[in-house]
């Protein structure tokens, strides 16, 4: 489901007579430019609720200011809106960054080789939502920028993932915002994108109970952008091509958890001539040392570099072989490089 966000409130004292002549102003041609311009009017209490660690990415990744503005760009917009006035996707979105928040934001960034094998491999047919073990059960996750564009064919930026409990959900550290119920168990993906100088947002939530390769054909996709026919088709594949993707890595990561590298920090905090120095974190990294199997043929015939599709089974073994586990049959690249 896809939906507009609304800033624009206090970036600029500015005086266009419109949205559009506003963002020319002003310069927000993508998802970073939007992000980092709310970045920079952010409160000093609310950075240090929604940024608590200073990251230091790798190199091929947006900065990670753009997490904190993008969470709080999420529940100042609800802050404006009456209960009435909240979209279903604006109140996901918010219960998405109530659990991030809760969990001091924690950040993983996904390694280049790794996810283009991810995005290679085939969903299972017998594995349930509910069979997921997250390394954390709310995460920001950082993608390479050049693949996303390759993967997506649009800029993006961080993906917000989380899993949710029945109940009510809140957050701990905004004790006066409401409170949220899910009916029932379900994950969630929230992100944005940049069309035209609007910023727009995205969320997929699927239940719990539900198989991991029926669901995209399962659920329905809203427009709430009074968008076109052609490009809500757009959207739809894409929001569809993200939450599969992050399916994919999830499903993987069941069968790798080695591949997860915690952050470490860089720098301590000091002071110096009454200046305060803050840490400095690298993220977390899923995928660093993963390397991917290739199959080269160094003949004239060589087929064109291509994939060849991994998949994930549950494969027998223990005591008789009646266990079971579910494998990663990787991917692998086929020919040579043009």
């Amino acid at each position: 489901m896809s939906f507009l966000m609304t800033p624009l409130d206090g970036l600029n004292q500015c005086t266009a007579p419109s949205e559009r002549e506003m963002i020319a102003q002003l310069g927000l041609r993508s998802v970073p430019h939007w992000l980092a311009a709310i970045h920079d009017k952010m409160e000093p209490w609310r950075l240090a609720l929604l940024e608590p660690h200073k990251l230091v990415p790798p190199g091929g990744y947006h900065t990670p200011k753009c997490i904190a503005a993008g969470l709080d760009c999420i529940l100042k917009t609800n802050e404006r809106k009456t209960d009435r006035e909240r979209l279903p996707t604006e109140v996901t979105a918010q219960a998405i960054a109530y659990r991030l928040i809760n969990y001091r934001v924690p950040v993983y960034c996904i390694a280049d080789d790794f996810i283009r094998a991810v995005a290679a491999t085939e969903l299972p047919h017998d594995f349930l939502l509910a069979d997921l073990h997250w390394p954390m059960p709310a995460m920001a996750v950082g993608l390479p920028v050049r693949f996303m564009r390759e993967y997506l064919g649009t800029e993006t930026c961080y993906v917000y993932a989380t899993e949710f409990d029945g109940g009510e959900h809140g957050c701990r550290f905004l004790p006066a915002t409401p409170v949220i119920i899910m009916p029932k168990a379900k994950i969630s993906f929230w992100w944005y994108a940049c069309v035209d100088g609007r910023l727009e947002s995205f969320v997929s939530s699927f239940w719990k109970e539900d198989r991991v390769d029926e669901i995209i054909q399962k659920y329905s996709y809203t427009d709430y952008t009074s968008a076109d026919a052609p490009k809500i088709q757009e959207d739809k594949e894409r929001c569809d091509r993200l939450s599969a993707l992050m399916l994919k890595l999830l499903v993987v990561l069941n069968t790798r958890p080695n591949l997860v590298e915690p952050g470490t920090c860089l720098r301590e905090a000091s002071t110096r001539k009454g200046k305060t120095r803050s840490e400095l974190w690298s993220p977390n990294i899923i995928g660093r040392t993963y390397r991917v199997l290739r199959e080269n043929t160094c003949t004239h015939a060589s087929p064109r570099l291509h994939w060849r599709r991994g998949h994930l089974r549950n494969q027998a073994h223990g005591p008789g072989r009646t266990l079971r586990k579910l494998a990663w049959i990787e991917p692998m690249l086929i020919g040579m490089q043009e």
